[in-house]
């Protein structure tokens, strides 16, 4: 079905530009995310930009070499392993852009200088940022996805700096447009992010560069971290801090597990974990070809492009991912049968009881991180989760792992 005229008012296409590695993971979720929504958005232009044998040295390379070949008023640079939820509401935000020149750059999630992360968007497994309408002004965008004019790109482009190669540019370029006065922003950009891996690797001379660079502005919050001046600390004491960090953060996660497993009436095991990073390896230890992850949050409904099933493959297991409102999330999981696994995330810690309650006498295990709160997970794959999270860090305190 083609957009009506009153939708089109409201929006402009853009070009989507993205710089990609592996074609694979290419194919899976950005473009088939696009090929989905073009019916709905015929004007979209997609300009993938090759990079797999390492011909652009820095992510700003490749995707200004992108930006030049667009056509459309407003570009947007994305990762190529997101799959796009709906192509109108870029389309939507671009069209607020072309209409306030004071808009600089809109992205899909970003940092509030007070430390909320803004726009609600999937990060792996798990629902991450709070949705808010409308355009709402942040510190710093995450690279995920992030939009800009074409006129204002080709003029100021990306920074092609080595030490911003694959990190943090879209916070250098925000901080460059404030500087100049205008705005960077967030809106509501639904995607999932098909993440297959965790790179930080020289994140700190990334932030590093940006603080020299605009020290006016520091700090400068981000999705990674706090873009600060470091203070001046010897590095054998720097080196002591850093290495008990995990105990502190031990502590007050087991008082959350106790929290979370006095709340469950069958005490199931409880272990300290980011299950966002864990999942794949456990999967594999496994050996399994298929599980459900279902996020829960408060009042979102099938409407919700997010709330719409959606499969993806990670590591050679088909994952479905579903999202419920919490008075449904025991309803749903149950009604999985327990030769299947279901993780479940962004639950609170009474729904995560009412659920362990509806599960009796099936495997379950409970699970708590800072980052990302209580989570569940049941069904086959639970006997390699126990043999994975055995290690210290991973039991609360006063507490055993199987």
């Amino acid at each position: 079905m083609s957009p009506s005229n009153a939708d089109q008012e409201r929006r402009a296409p853009v070009s989507v530009v993205c710089v990609f590695n592996n074609p694979a993971v290419l194919r899976d979720c950005l473009t088939a995310s696009i090929a989905a929504g073009l019916p709905d958005a015929p004007d979209l232009e997609y300009l993938p930009v090759d990079n797999t044998a390492g011909q652009f040295s820095a992510a700003g390379a490749a995707l200004n070499h992108g930006a030049a070949l667009a056509r459309n008023d407003v570009v947007v640079f994305v990762h190529q392993d997101v799959f796009l939820h709906s192509i109108p509401a870029m389309e939507k935000v671009a069209a607020a852009m072309m209409a306030d020149l004071s808009l600089g750059m809109v992205g899909a999630t970003g940092m509030t200088g007070e430390g909320r992360l803004l726009g609600l968007i999937r990060d792996r497994i798990v629902l991450s940022g709070r949705q808010e309408p409308g355009l709402t002004d942040v510190d710093s965008l995450d690279e995920v996805l992030f939009m800009v004019r074409r006129d204002h790109i080709r003029r100021q482009p990306l920074s092609e700096e080595p030490d911003l190669s694959w990190h943090a540019y879209a916070v250098e370029y925000g901080a460059r447009l404030r500087s100049t006065g205008s705005r960077v922003a967030v809106a509501d950009i639904p995607l999932t992010h098909n993440s297959l891996t965790i790179n930080l690797d020289r994140l700190a001379e990334a932030h590093q560069w940006i603080a020299g660079a605009y020290p006016d502005q520091l700090p400068i919050v981000t999705t990674c971290g706090t873009v600060q001046q470091r203070p001046r600390v010897p590095a054998v004491l720097s080196g002591l801090v850093d290495s008990q960090k995990w105990r502190y953060r031990w502590l007050r996660e087991s008082v959350s597990a106790h929290k979370l497993r006095s709340r469950s009436p069958l005490r199931p095991v409880t272990v300290l974990g980011d299950l966002r990073r864990d999942i794949d390896d456990i999967c594999a230890a496994a050996g399994l070809d298929a599980a459900t992850v279902i996020n829960v949050l408060p009042g979102i409904t099938g409407g919700h492009e997010l709330g719409k099933p959606l499969e993806l493959d990670r590591r050679g297991v088909r994952f479905r991912f579903l999202a419920v409102d919490d008075a449904a999330a025991a309803a749903l999981v149950s009604a999985h049968g327990p030769d299947r696994t279901v993780a479940v995330t962004n639950i609170s810690f009474d729904t995560a009881g009412e659920v362990v309650g509806a599960l009796a006498g099936r495997r379950i295990m409970l699970g708590f991180h800072e980052n990302t709160g209580p989570w569940l997970l049941t069904g086959p794959a639970v006997d390699a989760a126990e043999e994975y999270y055995r290690t210290p860090r991973s039991t609360p305190l006063a507490m055993k792992v199987g």
